[in-house]
Parts: structure tokens; sequence; C-alpha cells
């Protein structure tokens, strides 16, 4: 049986959802704690696999970036060693095995046509185990997971720590200057690691003075390049079931459409795609009943959206870098070639 976060972490964990680095100080009272007692609250979190801090670059900024969401279906007795192999591989963000129509849903991320190209065309049919892959390329994101948000804080607490380090971003580009060199790349990787990470504690380990990095740092957070996500162990919510649609609906429709389904709490991901099914929407929800329900009322607010198919996650086994085991805690962040 999966392991159920307390109340008490619930709350920490959606407090770090709004601000994922805001102090143990700053928290403390809004939360009607002390430090002592969050930190030693979140290290048991952590240690446990249930909550974790990441970053990544944020969706769809790069001129040439690709993001494309890939159904693959496989021989069930090569399914393992194929997991394996795409858990390892840094351009696969995340992995799904579904309940029906694909064995697996690949969230994929690169650097340029060329390199989905190489992964869709040569690397994966290349791969004993595979029988055939689908690939749906991403054209606008619309809402990704960082946004999704429990429900264990009441309003006035939320509004008090979406206000701390309120600070605008940077006017002009959307990226600071720094971030194509060495340095911000060495910063992001250790973000990636450790959302939470200290200035000094990544000094330590890219072998930089502390003030440059804390000077960069707060430039790179400010410049909203790097998304900061506080995730979660979905087997300890109240929400251990993953629904994905995918959707035909007339492209002047889409603005609509989205306006609508951000209206939904349990929306985990809604993007426009190529293809047949142009639109997809993904939800965590409580329960098949609620499933339906959540359907029921999709059709109802979007009579132009046309379901072409849904799947429900049987096992995700890696989210957004980070490898989950069976019940969705998290043992890691994979980096490339394993390390």
């Amino acid at each position: 049986m999966s392991e159920m976060l307390t109340e008490s972490e619930l709350s920490l964990i959606h407090a770090l959802q709004i601000r994922p680095r805001a102090t143990w100080a700053e928290l403390a009272p809004i939360l009607r704690t002390t430090s002592a007692t969050l930190a030693r609250r979140w290290e048991s979190i952590t240690a446990r696999g249930l909550a974790w801090i990441t970053a990544y670059p944020a969706p769809m900024t790069g001129a040439g970036a690709f993001t494309a969401m890939i159904e693959v279906t496989c021989d069930l007795s090569g399914t393992k060693a194929l997991v394996e192999a795409l858990t390892r591989d840094p351009r696969v963000a995340s992995i799904e095995h579904a309940a029906r129509g694909r064995d697996l849903i690949l969230t994929v991320q690169t650097g340029s046509l060329h390199e989905l190209s190489d992964l869709v065309l040569d690397e994966l049919p290349g791969h004993p185990s595979v029988n055939s892959t689908r690939t749906h390329t991403c054209t606008a994101l619309h809402a990704e997971g960082s946004r999704w948000r429990l429900d264990s804080l009441d309003t006035a607490q939320s509004a008090a720590i979406a206000a701390l380090e309120n600070t605008p971003p940077q006017s002009g580009s959307a990226r600071p200057e720094s971030l194509t060199d060495e340095v911000a790349r060495a910063l992001v990787r250790e973000l990636t690691r450790n959302g939470r990470a200290s200035a000094r504690e990544i000094a330590s380990v890219i072998d930089r003075p502390a003030s440059s990095v804390r000077r960069q740092l707060a430039g790179l957070l400010r410049s909203r390049a790097v998304v900061l996500r506080c995730d979660v162990a979905q087997d300890a919510t109240r929400w251990p079931i993953t629904v994905t649609w995918w959707c035909r609906l007339p492209v002047r429709a889409h603005r609509e459409v989205v306006e609508v389904v951000n209206t939904r709490p349990e929306l985990r991901l809604c993007m426009s795609l190529t293809g047949p099914a142009n639109f997809l929407v993904s939800m965590w929800v409580s329960s098949l009943p609620d499933l339906l329900r959540v359907q029921e009322w999709l059709e109802s607010r979007a009579p132009s959206l046309e379901i072409i198919d849904s799947s429900v996650t049987l096992r995700s086994r890696k989210r957004m870098g980070w490898e989950l085991d069976t019940h969705g805690r998290a043992t890691g962040y994979v980096t490339a070639h394993g390390g």
C-alpha cells in the first residue's frame, strides 16, 4: 500500500508549489509552526521520495526547441529493457505506461527538429521491442505540471506565500545574458537536481565564488527563463489516477477551450498538437467515477471538442527527468549517461 502524506506535510508541499525557494523562516509564521520543524518535515518528505523540487528551462522558449508526445507500442517481453534505456535518455522527460491503445507515452524535449527526427526515425525503431510509434509535435503549451496545486492551504495562506519574493521579471529578453554560458548551464543543472540548493551549495559544486553564483542565480530566477517546480508522488495524494484525453478541435476554438479547462484544479497538462488529435488534456482525478464526471463536464462545457481517445496511466516511470519507483516516489534525477 502506498504511503500517504499527512496534512501538515501536504500544507508544506502546497506552500513550496507556490514558492519553491521560500525560506523556512518566511514560511513558518504562515504555516503556524517553526523553521526547525519545517526543515525536519521537508527532510523527511524528500528522504521518502514523496516530494521533490526541480527546475528546467521554460518550455517552448527557445526558437529551436521542440516538445513532442510519442505513443509507443512494444512487445511486453522487452518493455522493461526499453523503459530502462529511455529512462537514461535526457531527451525523454517523462515516461508513462498507458492502459490502452499504446503501451508507453513519452514526453520528449529536444533542441532541434533534427534531434527529434533521429530519435523517432532511427533510434526508437532500432530497439528490438518497439513495434510502432506515433509522434505528436507540440505547437503550443497551454498548461503544465508546475501550475498544479494541492488544496491544503486556505486562501489567505496561499496569498501570503505568493507575495513572498514577488520580484517582477527583467525587461527585454526573457533569458538573462549569462544563461548561454557554461556557468549558467551549471546553475540550471544544479537546480534541476535540487531546486532549493543555496548559492553557497551550488558554488561548492561548480567551484565558483559564492558571491558570483548568488548574483547569477538571482538573475536567472528573475528572468523566468527557468521553471521551478515542486512535484509530489501522485499515489500519496487524493488524486491517484492520471487520465489523458486526445481530442480534435478547430484551431479557432483552442483559446476558448483553454480558458475552459484552466478552471479545473485537476488539470496537469494542456497543449495543442499536430495531427488529427490536435489538442491534449491530462488531469489527475480521484477515481474512475470522478474521471467520468470530469469528462462529462468537459464535453458539456466545450461542445466543439471531440474526444478521439482517452487513456489512463498505469504507472509513471519518469517525470520531468526524475526517475520514479513503482509507487511514483522519486528515486533521483536522471542525467545524461545515467549520471
